[in-house]
């Protein structure tokens, strides 16, 4: 029989270890820092060479007095298109690592993780990386830093520094001091004696596996047996992984865990709380009427331009966002994707099914594949099928799309201007005229406008033209002619005749 999960006991505070959010720009070197901390090689396995998950790691590193600091560490991907994730690792660290290349400086996404860090009011220290590069210039990085309003120690601010190559691990003993001693004054404490909480730092579906949710634990003690709530969804935790992919029993505060036993994949970046029995689970739900979307990131609909229909398969919550919203920003006048359904894992039969009827609908997948039944009904429906595992290749894939979806815009340009001077006879559609060009010229076949009084009364089509009693494709500006123009409004001496040509524009 399983143990009720413990109550809160306040007074049981205890210090516990920091999460730390490396983030920076692209190549700047947060991966690579990373990878020398904790003696392993992610870089090599990573898709173009960009970090495309939200990681945890958890490190240890021996202080001044040689006893050991646990240190929990979270890496961020740089591409643009994953700001939210950053985001969401500002918010979810006590402590973050602002890294910035000793060559390259501040850049695009350095500004970006400088507001989020400052958003989010998480203490920070700068790591200025690549001091083995021979065009290193730490102090230009400073005045970079400072006119992006970070002000390092002794370059009129507070915010300490370090100088490291993540390549060779100079300067990043240092570093790690800087971490532990920013944490001592911090006192970062819990309790683990009350129930676990935290939050969602991904959640990724595996066929083996099914849905594997990443916590990171805030506070209290998670257990194998129980049960979690996260925006209204429950589930009992059936196994708990330590990061190293280890079994374990319980997990505690600062703790990066893999945890199964949820139906449905979870949204990264909620809050989870830990309930005491099934009961207390039931009412739990109740009290949320929780609804998959994701509301700001898909486009709303357009009457005035072409919707394409779009569905968008990927392998976890955080890439699926970082993917949305890359979509969001490819722009057209007269195309706009519409997002029929997003979700996790494979692309389905049921996938296909959604789009099924729609008009030239795209179905595209980022870090997963095509079952081959959702294939072969894709082909018999006409919709179109990509996957993809850099996010770039996905994004030129979607403009190429948009662009040989581009409705062409029509331009009626006036090419000339005719007086009616005798109409000789009319019958049902057709009506034979003699008129005078005063402008441009005429053709045959053109489309024409009739204005009464410089007021439009209806349009024909040149059927016939002559001139002298010659036939002809097109009569100049001052010569006369005849004509024969199909029109079912009634043409008089004296209308005006504008002769149209329509141009297509790309």
């Amino acid at each position: 029989m399983k143990k009720p999960a413990p109550q809160k006991n306040t007074k049981a505070k205890e210090e516990r270890s920091p999460v730390i959010a490396v983030v920076g720009h692209i190549d700047h070197g947060k991966s690579t820092l990373l990878d020398f901390i904790r003696k392993s090689n992610v870089v090599e396995g990573e898709a173009g060479g960009i970090t495309q998950h939200m990681s945890a790691y958890e490190v240890s590193h021996k202080k001044e007095d040689g006893t050991d600091k646990k240190i929990t560490f979270l890496d961020t991907p740089g591409h643009e298109a994953f700001s939210a994730m950053r985001r969401r690792g500002a918010s979810i660290a006590d402590i973050a690592i602002l890294i910035v290349s000793a060559e390259e400086g501040v850049k695009p996404q350095t500004v970006e993780s400088i507001k989020a860090l400052k958003d989010s009011e998480v203490p920070f220290v700068v790591a200025i990386n690549k001091i083995d590069r021979p065009n290193a210039n730490p102090e230009k990085i400073k005045q970079e830093l400072a006119e992006a309003e970070v002000y390092v120690e002794g370059y009129g601010g507070d915010v300490p520094f370090a100088l490291i190559s993540a390549k060779t691990g100079e300067g990043i003993p240092d570093l790690l001091d800087l971490l532990i001693l920013m944490a001592d004054l911090q006192e970062f404490t819990h309790n683990p004696k009350e129930s676990a909480s935290g939050i969602v730092l991904e959640s990724i579906i595996s066929k083996q596996s099914g849905i594997m949710v990443t916590l990171i634990i805030k506070n209290g003690t998670l257990r194998t047996g129980d049960f979690i709530g996260i925006e209204g969804l429950c589930a009992k935790v059936k196994k708990i992984e330590n990061f190293l992919g280890q079994t374990v029993k319980e997990a505690q505060s600062s703790s990066p865990v893999r945890i199964y036993g949820f139906s449905d994949a979870i949204e990264a970046g909620l809050p989870f709380v830990t309930l005491n029995n099934k009961k207390e689970a039931s009412a739990y739900e109740k009290t949320f009427n929780f609804k998959k979307e994701i509301d700001q990131l898909t486009h709303t609909n357009d009457d005035s331009k072409l919707e394409v229909p779009l569905v968008i398969k990927s392998d976890s919550r955080g890439t699926l966002e970082a993917v949305l919203y890359e979509i969001n920003k490819l722009k057209d006048d007269r195309v706009i994707f519409k997002i029929v359904s997003t979700g996790i894992g494979n692309i389905t039969d049921n996938d296909i099914k959604s789009i099924i009827g729609s008009d030239g609908p795209l179905v595209i997948g980022f870090h997963i594949k095509a079952e081959k039944s959702a294939k072969d009904l894709a082909d018999r429906h006409e919709a179109s099928i990509a996957t993809f595992d850099i996010i770039y290749k996905l994004t030129e894939w979607l403009e190429e799309k948009m662009t040989e979806r581009r409705p062409q815009v029509t331009e009626e340009k006036i090419v000339g201007e005719i007086k009616v001077l005798k109409v000789f006879s009319q019958t049902k559609d057709k009506q034979v005229l003699g008129g005078r060009v005063n402008s441009g010229l005429i053709k045959l076949k053109a489309t024409v406008k009739i204005l009464r009084r410089d007021t439009l009364i209806g349009q024909g089509k040149v059927i016939t033209l002559q001139t002298q009693k010659i036939a002809v494709d097109e009569v100049s500006e001052g010569d006369e002619f005849g004509s024969i123009i199909e029109s079912k409004n009634t043409i008089a001496e004296g209308d005006k005749l504008e002769i149209v040509e329509t141009i297509i524009t790309s």
